[in-house]
């Protein structure tokens, strides 16, 4: 036994021998088991003497055999999250606690759940990591004083971390396409990198190169740093109702005791940081190789004989599966960091939002589905329009700088033709004949394209068009406070800038026009804004933000009293009035939206309610015959609101678009008469 095992307490790792003997008056190993899983079932330990646990624990630890190492895996992933859910409610068992801090005193488990990471048996290398996933954040969670096992093991987990070669960004590419040759420089080393500050972190500078063998053990790592960041979420009020055994010696814990889950967080952070560049460049490569092996496997055998030598699927998709894995667990990782659900500031985030444009460069049409889906869901993420960025009165840099790279993409470099809508089924898939499809596999062959990845697209670029349009607009207001320049002046630059942002987004939109109308079964003279929503309209929250989108662009470029042919018309009445029927002409599911938080649907109604309080006659004239319905609608809603409002019952001050309903209902009185 190593010199450093002594710090996880004798009993727990004594041999196996001296274990048994201790152990005869408890019956046989197997007939234990059995009894600690009914406790188990009752989320309980104290029925059992901690003396016997541990000596069975001691036991299952020190066991080489792979049925014992899974068992004792998913024996510690329960004790974890057993702890975490009772953390939610304030009482905990007593001997789950115990048990836990035993364990934590040292890193000596993990350790040992960490070398199962390599283990060829993939169910083992699963549970070791589900396992470490956690207990991990347990050194701070339920602790009065935070233990040292997880800054320890995080730090040795980003030291064994390795990173592509910056001397392979020939890769990429960049030898003929416009932005490319430029960005490839930066991706992957040289002067460009060097003067953007991609230097050699003292993290990971002796560290071995990513290579093909490392995939595997890699991707674990990623998913266990993922897990991590994720930690927390729930509320006291989404913890199960799990009634305690009446034997259970439960221990109440205070307040400050409970779920650290910003400490663990910030812990990644701290330690991550440092290697992000690194990272960043390592991701954005295997996202391009995993397009090259795609290609290469496609030339090797373009008919998709499964029987013909190299083609075979099955001889190839291994390597091709580690690849995959390794880029969509660091996607993950990403999105995680820059999530708004993180309660991160954005001041800690901000630097993983950065470099995530290279991936978009390096995505092509023969790049597997779950890679774009990844990708995308990465980069919606960054541009929370509805959430956040609606919201700034100065967007920050870096979602403004994806925007324009987003938007570069799609209207000179063709990026929508790539996206592989045709070839992949429900989760991100393969397309393919089989008897084994699953439901949404089998709803997505019906239709013909994937609705989800079109759905992202779609909802990426209306965030870019907005985003872009509402940063042109604070520097056209900025511009227009400047003293140096006459008001004729500054008025004309504003102008023309407007014009040179109206062009640009008109061109967007003609993009996604034409895009959709190759995907949809549609006539080539169909309302854009119709076939947006009809393609948001099964996720609530895509749907309300994409409405935003169009509404806050719609706001911007179109100036009452100039010339706007030249823009598309997407009409923030019409965008309503298909919203309306969507859900049915329901007040009460507009209601659900303004209670609920999942959605933004506040924002989106408090700003349509101004801009039809502006101009009313236009509301009206957009409407055409369905003004009675929609009015309708809108003063259902506020007869709702008001009755909630009577009872103090509505959960936040919806005064602002309380008072908005109100001149709706004073406009509307005033047209009657």
């Amino acid at each position: 036994m190593e010199a450093g095992g002594s710090c996880l307490k004798r009993p727990q790792l004594e041999s196996e021998d001296d274990n048994r003997k201790k152990f005869k008056s408890s019956g046989s190993w197997e007939g234990y088991q059995d009894t600690l899983e009914d406790c188990m079932a009752g989320k309980c330990l104290c029925k059992l003497p901690k003396e016997d646990l541990l000596q069975y624990l001691g036991h299952l630890v020190n066991q080489s055999d792979p049925e014992d190492k899974l068992i004792c895996a998913g024996f510690f992933t329960w004790l974890g999250q057993t702890f975490h859910e009772d953390l939610l409610t304030g009482m905990v068992c007593s001997t789950v606690q115990g048990l836990v801090n035993h364990f934590l005193s040292s890193t000596l488990l993990i350790d040992r759940f960490r070398e199962n990471l390599k283990e060829e048996d993939e169910h083992l290398r699963y549970c070791s990591g589900q396992a470490i996933s956690a207990l991990l954040p347990l050194s701070f969670c339920g602790q009065d004083i935070s233990l040292n096992a997880t800054e320890n093991f995080i730090q040795s987990m980003v030291r064994s971390l390795k990173f592509s070669k910056e001397e392979r960004s020939s890769l990429l590419p960049g030898s003929t396409a416009g932005h490319l040759p430029d960005l490839s420089t930066e991706l992957f080393g040289g002067p460009a990198a060097a003067g953007l500050g991609f230097h050699e972190s003292s993290t990971t500078h002796n560290q071995p190169y990513l290579s093909e063998s490392h995939l595997e053990e890699q991707s674990m790592l990623i998913r266990i740093l993922n897990d991590l960041v994720s930690h927390g979420g729930k509320q006291r009020e989404d913890s199960p109702n799990q009634m305690k055994d009446s034997e259970c010696r439960v221990s109440e814990l205070e307040d400050e005791m409970l779920c650290q889950e910003i400490q663990v967080k910030c812990l990644v952070i701290k330690n991550l940081e440092p290697a992000w560049e690194k990272f960043t460049k390592s991701v954005a490569e295997r996202t391009f190789l995993s397009s090259r092996k795609s290609a290469s496997s496609t030339a090797t055998n373009p008919a998709g004989d499964s029987e013909s030598g190299n083609g075979n699927p099955a001889a190839r998709s291994c390597s091709d599966m580690k690849n995959v894995a390794y880029v969509t667990e660091g996607f993950k990782l990403w999105k995680s960091l820059i999530s708004i659900k993180a309660n991160l500031n954005f001041v800690e985030s901000r630097s993983f939002a950065a470099n995530l444009s290279q991936p978009l460069y390096t995505l092509q049409a023969n790049s597997p589905a779950c890679v774009w889906r990844s990708v995308l869901e990465t980069v919606s993420e960054c541009l929370c329009y509805g959430s956040t960025l609606g919201l700034q009165s100065i967007p920050p840099e870096e979602p403004c700088q994806l925007a324009h790279t987003l938007i570069r993409l799609v209207r000179f470099e063709g990026f929508l033709s790539r996206v592989p809508f045709r070839q992949s089924l429900g989760f991100g898939g393969v397309s393919g004949d089989g008897p084994c499809l699953r439901e949404d596999e089998e709803e997505a062959s019906a239709l013909g394209y994937d609705r989800g990845i079109v759905q992202k697209m779609v909802i990426i670029t209306l965030k870019a068009v907005a985003l872009t349009t509402r940063e042109a607009r604070v520097d056209s207001s900025s511009g227009e406070s400047d003293s140096s320049l006459s008001s004729r002046e500054s008025g004309s630059s504003c102008s023309s800038d407007l014009v040179i942002i109206e062009r640009n987004m008109s061109g967007m939109y003609k993009q996604l026009d034409s895009w959709i109308k190759t995907i949809l079964p549609v006539l080539p003279d169909s309302d854009l804004q119709d076939n947006l929503l009809h393609l948001l309209q099964e996720q609530d929250d895509a749907l309300i933000e994409g409405l935003l989108c169009l509404l806050d662009t719609h706001i911007a470029l179109h100036v009452p009293g100039r010339d706007n042919q030249g823009m598309f018309e997407t009409s923030p009445t019409v965008g309503f009035n298909k919203f309306i029927s969507i859900v049915g002409g329901d007040s009460s599911v507009l209601l659900d939206f303004l209670v609920s938080n999942e959605t933004c649907f506040l924002l989106y109604l408090l700003r349509f309610l101004k801009f039809i309080v502006k101009d009313w006659s236009k509301f009206v004239h957009d409407c055409g015959e369905s003004y009675a319905a929609t009015l309708s609608v809108i003063l259902q809603l506020k007869t709702s609101i008001h009755r909630l409002l009577d009872k103090e019952l509505f959960p936040y001050n919806i005064g602002p678009v309380y008072k908005l309903l109100e001149k709706v209902e004073n406009l509307s009185n005033l047209c009657k008469s």
